[in-house]
């Protein structure tokens, strides 16, 4: 008997003109999603709230009770992620996050950091400048594309550890290509080689079903202002119990060494209004499901991969079950356009904004020209079309 894939057609919308919902462009098909996120008008209208609240009391709420607020706001999140509200604490981004970790780990010459060719620039950056700081050395390990199975991922990272290795960086969705990386499997492996990692999270709250507190990371960083759609700025760290004591925020300020929850809960005069709003996004997603959401995008991810990679007529760079793809699918360019400089193609991805009303990011990734497509919940199956026709008409 003949079965039906499900990812030959699009998924049905959870419910109807979700996109009204939001406060994106009228007429713009907005396909990056994954680069700094959306909030719903809810949620903006909620972080007003708070921000009207700290401006009618600004010493009350941030001189008296600002541990008290975060610690409030801090546990629909813990729930949500498996996570111990006292394990994590608030940053700006995942980037953030990382940087205090690489600021709080104390290198030899001889250690060596390890990340993969995946890795997201500015987190790439960041190791670049820790290692250099102590005479240390950064990795990475090539993990070519098209990449075949979560296995063939696992054996790479695993195999290219060596006894210099002090810290394994490993995004568990990569920013540039999309996969999602079989981070349990790696961090078993470091685990068994005495090698610490800290996992990049930036995408995976509400992207992946995730539970940090039994994952076995070290670290983790990761957003909420992405799929979880809290407002920007809206990110946190987590750290194994075990390792709180010698992580401190990237902006130290007057609790150094007192606790992790107390640096973390005050670094310096900041809007804290972002992190107060969070459990509001939090609840208006969960009003939509999260399993379903999840479901939703990966269905909208795989058929859109292989809707594209078929109009392109271009090799997929995961496999076209999906088994690889979170909310995001990353295809090659075609024709013309797979060998022009980042330039051209930034030139281009701006023309599609401007002349045809898509949003959607252009990269050259590896000597690859690649467009990245994002698949949230008020995204539709004719803007993935819009910009496959816009594509091979230019």
């Amino acid at each position: 008997m003949k079965t039906t894939d499900p990812f030959d057609s699009p998924p049905a919308p959870l419910r109807p003109d979700l996109r009204s919902q939001w406060m994106l462009k009228p007429g713009v098909a907005f396909l990056n999603h994954g680069s700094f996120g959306a909030v719903p008008r809810a949620v903006f209208d909620a972080q007003n709230e708070w921000r009207k609240k700290i401006e009618a009391e600004p010493i009350e709420l941030l001189g008296r009770r600002n541990f008290e607020l975060l610690a409030n706001a801090k546990i629909p999140i813990a729930n949500w992620l498996g996570m111990n509200p006292g394990d994590f604490g608030f940053v700006t981004n995942a980037t953030d996050g990382i940087n205090g970790v690489l600021r709080s780990i104390a290198l030899e010459p001889d250690d060596e950091l390890l990340t993969t060719t995946h890795v997201y620039h500015a987190v790439r950056q960041a190791m670049r400048l820790t290692a250099r700081r102590a005479g240390a050395t950064l990795r990475e390990v090539a993990i070519g594309l098209p990449v075949k199975s979560s296995e063939q991922i696992a054996q790479l990272v695993l195999e290219a550890i060596s006894p210099r290795t002090r810290l394994l960086v490993i995004d568990h969705i990569t920013s540039p290509t999309g996969l999602v990386f079989p981070v349990e499997k790696i961090i078993a492996g470091c685990a068994a080689k005495g090698v610490e990692v800290l996992v990049d999270g930036a995408h995976a709250p509400g992207m992946v079903p995730l539970n940090i507190g039994t994952l076995g990371a070290t670290y983790y960083a990761a957003n909420l202002h992405k799929w979880a759609c809290a407002p920007k700025g809206s990110a946190f760290l987590w750290v194994m119990p075990q390792r709180q004591r010698d992580v401190h925020p990237a902006i130290v300020s007057h609790w150094l060494d007192d606790s992790f929850t107390k640096e973390f809960g005050w670094q310096g005069t900041r809007d804290i209004s972002s992190w107060l709003t969070a459990p509001a996004a939090l609840a208006f997603m969960a009003d939509l499901g999260w399993d379903r959401i999840m479901s939703h995008n990966h269905h909208m991810a795989a058929w859109a991969h292989r809707f594209l990679c078929e109009k392109f007529d271009v090799e997929p760079l995961s496999p076209l079950d999906g088994s690889l793809l979170g909310s995001t699918a990353t295809v090659s360019l075609p024709g013309k356009w797979k060998d022009r400089t980042l330039e051209e193609i930034e030139a281009l991805q701006q023309r599609i904004y401007c002349e045809f009303g898509i949003e959607v990011p252009l990269m050259r990734w590896n000597e690859r020209a690649m467009l990245r497509v994002s698949c949230q919940v008020y995204n539709m199956p004719d803007e993935y079309e819009r910009l496959a026709k816009v594509i091979r008409e230019i």
